[in-house]
């Protein structure tokens, strides 16, 4: 999801570079991408709504060689890569900037807002770009592809930011949920399990105590962690915050109470 805020065209919100080829992949603003060194030009096609959130989708196949540009669901026009052209594996991901160099250069800033971008490890059909922008920003339609989402929203959040990025909240909160009485929820939740019985504590819980909540993640805090959370250390350096926590729950979440 992608939110234009500056006017002008020359906005770069994601870029891939290898070793071989700096700009193996570049999306602009405006419909406007390099796929494999393939100029993809859809811009007569997007009208600039500055302010307003747009599902902006690329796919790609070896096989056809076919590279495909939505907007909000719509098949805008597609563009055919070089025969025999592959996707460098040696390259970097920047979100809201592009390469002039391998692994850096930055010249173009995006200067907007980014929402739950993902790069899948299979070319998405029509219909699965569709689903995708009518579920809307807060839809969670793409955690249904599971390991074939490669490179994961929840996953480039924890990585190093660097020049002006703040991460914000966009509004989407999540499902209430159910009530004691109802309808038994069969998925993964938090809970600590004593004599077969379900409680209302969350291991989770306790990142939000006083001790650790707003602390940097630090040697001090890991050690205090460590007989629980061993795998924390892997976050040094960020701050344990509400995304935090939501973030690293959903990458090392335990098994449900009850479950063999």
């Amino acid at each position: 999801w992608v939110k234009k805020i500056l006017s002008g065209h020359n906005k770069w919100w994601f870029a891939y570079g290898t070793s071989g080829y700096n700009e193996e992949i570049r999306l602009r603003d405006n419909g406007m991408l390099y796929t494999l060194g393939t100029h993809v030009d859809m811009s007569s096609k997007v009208t600039d709504q500055l302010g307003t959130w747009r599902h902006v989708c690329l796919t790609w196949s070896l096989t056809t060689r076919a590279a495909s540009v939505y907007y909000d669901g719509l098949l805008l026009g597609s563009g055919t890569t070089p025969s025999g052209r592959k996707v460098g594996v040696d390259g970097y991901v920047v979100l809201g900037n592009e390469f002039n160099s391998y692994g850096g250069g930055f010249g173009y800033p995006f200067g907007g807002e980014l929402f739950k971008v993902n790069l899948f490890d299979k070319e998405l059909s029509a219909a699965e770009v569709k689903e995708m922008a009518d579920g809307g920003l807060c839809s969670e339609v793409e955690e249904k592809y599971g390991r074939s989402r490669y490179l994961k929203w929840e996953d480039m959040l924890l990585e190093e930011k660097s020049g002006n990025v703040t991460e914000i909240d966009v509004g989407c909160t999540p499902e209430p949920k159910e009530e004691d009485g109802e309808e038994e929820n069969n998925s993964t939740e938090d809970c600590e399990c004593e004599q077969g019985n379900r409680t209302t504590f969350s291991q989770w819980d306790l990142l939000r105590g006083e001790k650790f909540f707003n602390r940097t993640v630090s040697v001090e805090l890991v050690t205090e962690l460590k007989q629980a959370w061993a795998i924390l250390g892997d976050f040094e350096g960020a701050t344990v915050t509400e995304r935090f926590i939501s973030h690293f729950k959903f990458f090392h979440d335990g098994k449900s109470c009850g479950d063999d």
